[in-house]
């Protein structure tokens, strides 16, 4: 299935500025490969997603205009490893969700393995959470069941999916319409094909081995919406009120003519 992106227009430019996060407040520590409480990469049990084989995988540039080039309309966060937190027996697993309802229900996140089954997701201290098998191939899903379109900026380990540089909220992403399925199936290497997402150790995983990278970052995979703008037309037919009228109230005493 082809998938799209959108067309980084001049105004872009305007979006780095005032989408630029602001810098820590004093005496906070950074997160990065060389804090102290960060072990090496080489150190890191569990895992991490790997720079898979070529995947063919089509785009083309479309037009496209945030409603709100800042603030993500919704924002979903899964975190990733060996095994979901509490060791869940088997017969637990089964029953665990295999989706997250994002934008108020418009668009369903998910997770397959390389044949088309759903990964199993688990709710636990607020956060979503994932286990995978080192070695083993996975892809990220969107349905878009909702009348809106919207672009999808996705992370893994806090890499974007489509530059491999620092995830941000400025970066383009893919635009997903209504009706259609957005299948995110590795980090992507050119305008036709990309690198599987696979995982692995965290040695060998593409944060890990990027000069963009960031171990600390390993094992969490983010999606931002971002709902389109609307033009005049289509915001008035959304807001349309079927009862304009409806006040709760009795009908009104006749008014005498000529008042």
């Amino acid at each position: 299935m082809t998938i799209l992106f959108r067309l980084l227009a001049l105004a872009c430019a305007l979006w780095l500025a005032a989408c630029a996060a602001p810098p820590p407040p004093s005496g906070s520590i950074g997160a990065s490969a060389a804090s102290p409480l960060v072990p090496d990469a080489s150190e890191r049990r569990g895992l991490g997603t790997a720079w898979g084989e070529s995947v063919r995988s089509e785009t083309r540039n479309v037009e496209f205009e945030r409603a709100d080039p800042a603030k993500p309309t919704d924002l979903a966060s899964v975190y990733y490893n060996d095994a979901l937190p509490g060791h869940l027996p088997a017969s637990q697993v089964r029953r665990l969700p295999t989706r997250v309802a994002l934008a108020n229900g418009d668009i369903a996140l998910s997770f397959t393995d390389e044949k088309g089954a759903p990964l199993r997701l688990a709710r636990s201290n607020g956060r979503w959470h994932m286990a995978g098998v080192e070695g083993s191939r996975y892809m990220i899903v969107l349905r878009n069941q909702g009348r809106r379109t919207f672009e999808v900026v996705s992370t893994v380990d806090g890499l974007d999916v489509l530059s491999g540089r620092p995830g941000s909220y400025t970066n383009g992403g893919y635009v997903l319409y209504p009706g259609r399925t957005l299948t995110i199936e590795g980090f992507r290497k050119s305008r036709d094909e990309v690198a599987a997402f696979r995982f692995a150790a965290v040695p060998d995983s593409y944060v890990a081995n990027s000069k963009y990278g960031d171990a600390a970052n390993v094992g969490v995979i983010g999606v931002a919406l971002f709902a389109q703008k609307e033009n005049d037309e289509e915001a008035l037919r959304r807001n349309a009120n079927p009862f304009p009228g409806n006040d709760n109230g009795f009908a009104p005493p006749p008014v005498p003519r000529g008042e």
